[in-house]
Parts: structure tokens; sequence; C-alpha cells
């Protein structure tokens, strides 16, 4: 058995995967124990041509999946889920990168802990500096955070409070290594057909996990890089609604699972939150604007699943929520929502950390 499954989607990225799967090849922990899965999520350009050079290269260690339909990141990692074998898994985008002792790093702390998530630190990369560095800048080990290491284990409700609104996790997939029997037993998956798919998969792990580790160090390298795949997809108003459809069926694990009942202050702050700022910031952000019709609707949709949300002692206790309840609570006009995106805007300067 390998120790670590990564599993990475790849469209159009013929420019930076090189880089990526080179930084996994030079990886401290030996290419022997890797399992790297990419999954060609039917790219225009020549990005199969790479992945096809480096399967042939580590034919024990790298193996490729060619979609003639493009699924985007959601159905193609869970795809990648079912050539999986490793012990661990951990998820990369095609043009980030991590430093080269990163995996050592996790899976030596993984089987010390025994944690079932073993969550890390990314860096943003701009492109001037990638182009300065060029593909030597995968050789860099600045990891040093100036924080210690935390350990937690979750016994009820408070620790899992503090683990989503403590800062000590993000939404994101791909700052973290996964126990692999953990993701099976709790048939984790990403939404589908999406470009927010990341929440459907991380949230219900983390109301799951119960041995969590932070390592405060920075393994990882986001790319920042305008042209990429998230970029674009965010500029386009057919993905407007994305966040609602996934956050809509994050809801349904919760049912499903018995997550409202058990936990329902945590589950309700979480929907609230995630569905109603983050579709409407994120949105704002990327140049897009609901219409009257759709704030409406997300309005209802709150008040309609979570009517006594303003009694919930977490929500009450986020800066934002004094804007938020006043965003909720408005009334909006057939084409008019000036006033509601002027308090939008100063909602955002409060509600960024807490996003």
């Amino acid at each position: 058995m390998k120790k670590i499954s990564l599993l990475i989607p790849v469209y159009n990225t013929a420019a930076y995967i090189n880089r990526c799967v080179m930084s996994l090849a030079r990886q401290s922990i030996g290419i022997s124990e890797l399992e790297i899965v990419l999954i060609n999520d039917a790219s225009t350009d020549n990005s199969l041509d790479y992945l096809y050079a480096w399967e042939k290269e580590f034919p024990d260690s790298i193996c490729v999946i060619n979609l003639d339909e493009n699924v985007k990141q959601g159905a193609a990692r869970n795809l990648a889920l079912q050539y999986t074998t490793g012990e661990y898994i951990a998820y990369l985008d095609s043009d980030d990168w991590l430093v080269p002792q990163a995996l050592e790093y996790l899976y030596t702390v993984a089987k010390q802990s025994d944690a079932e998530i073993v969550a890390y630190l990314s860096k943003d990369v701009s492109v001037e500096e990638q182009q300065q560095k060029g593909e030597a800048i995968i050789l860099e080990n600045d990891i040093d955070s100036g924080l210690e290491d935390e350990y937690l284990t979750i016994r009820n409700t408070a620790d899992r409070l503090m683990l989503f609104f403590g800062g000590k996790s993000q939404r994101g997939c791909w700052d973290k290594l996964y126990k692999r029997g953990f993701v099976i037993e709790h048939n984790l998956r990403y939404a589908e057909g999406v470009f927010d798919e990341e929440s459907l998969f991380t949230i219900p792990a983390l109301m799951h996990v119960k041995k969590y580790y932070l390592m405060n160090k920075y393994l990882h390298r986001y790319s920042d890089n305008p042209m990429g795949t998230c970029s674009n997809l965010s500029q386009k108003m057919e993905h407007l609604h994305d966040n609602e459809l996934t956050w809509m069926q994050v809801y349904d694990v919760f049912r499903r699972e018995g997550s409202l009942k058990k936990e329902p202050e945590l589950t309700e702050a979480l929907f609230v939150h995630n569905y109603f700022n983050r579709s409407l910031i994120y949105a704002h952000v990327a140049g897009m604007h609901y219409d009257a019709d759709g704030i409406r609707h997300l309005q209802k949709t709150v008040k309609r699943l979570f009517p006594r949300y303003r009694d919930n002692p977490v929500l009450i206790n986020m800066r934002s929520f004094p804007y938020m309840e006043r965003l909720l609570n408005m009334k909006i006009d057939d084409g008019d929502t000036e006033s509601f995106y002027k308090l939008l805007s100063e909602w955002e300067k409060v509600v960024g950390s807490e996003v």
C-alpha cells in the first residue's frame, strides 16, 4: 500500500502541470511511496501529453485518467477517489505545488497523532515571482510561520465550534491530508457540476473528525494565477448560484446524518453564514450581482429553514451579525438593489475574516 494518494484534476494547465508533478516527484518521502492520480478533465491544450509523459516515467506511482467530456473539479475528484489505494489522501490543484518535505512531514505527524485530518498552511505566490524564479521555485523550503502546531481532540460541540470558528480550519480541500478510511467511512464527496464544490466534502469532514492536527507550517504554495480555472469561472454569471446549490446539498447531509438535531446551533450558524454570506460576498467580489428576485430567494430560504436564526448565540457573536440581520430583513423592490449593495459593501469590510 502506498503511503499517500494525491488526486489532481487537470484542465488546460499545460503551463503549470510539470511544476506541480515535479514537486511531488522530488518529495523527500520518495515518489515510490506515492500514488498520484492525474485526471485530465477534457483539456483543450496539450496538458494530456505532459500527463502521459509523467506516467511513462513513473508507471508505478502515476496513473492518468483521461475524460472525453469536461465534468469540472468536483466530479473529477469523485471519480479519482475510486482509483486510490493509499493510506492517506491529499488533493492538489494542477497549478499549485508542495514544498520538498511536505508529504514526509504530514505522513509522520499523521501516523504519530493518529489524526483523521492533518491541516497545513498555504502561501500565495504571485505570477511575477513565479516567472522570476521559474521551476526552481519548487525547491524553496520556507515553511516557518512562527506558530506552534496544534492537536485538537473533538469531544463535544464546544470543541467543534472552536474548530470551525476559532481559526483552526479553512473550507478548502487542498490544505489537508485525510485518512483514506475516514473519507470512505463517511462517504465524503464533492458537489458536481458547480464551481464551488469543496464545501460538500470539507464541511461534513469537519463535522465528523475527532482527531485533528493543525501543522502551522507553510507546506503548500498557491499559484496566484488570474487566468486559472477558478478565476475564470467565478466571472461567469452562469455560476452565480453555485454556492447556494452546494450549501443546499450540505444542508441535506446535515439533515440526513442528524447533525441538525444533534448540533443545531452549529449547523444553523454554518448554513446561514455560508449560504447567505458567501453567496453574496463572493459574487460581489467577482463583479456579479444578484437581482431582486435572487436576493429575496436567499432571504426566504434562510427564514424558511431557520426561522429562529436571530436567537442563535453563534451567529449573534459574529462581528458581522448586525449587517447580516439587516440584509436578511431588508425589503428589496424589483429592479432596485442599490441600497442593498451599498450596505453589503460596508458589510464586506467586517465579514471578510469570517467567510
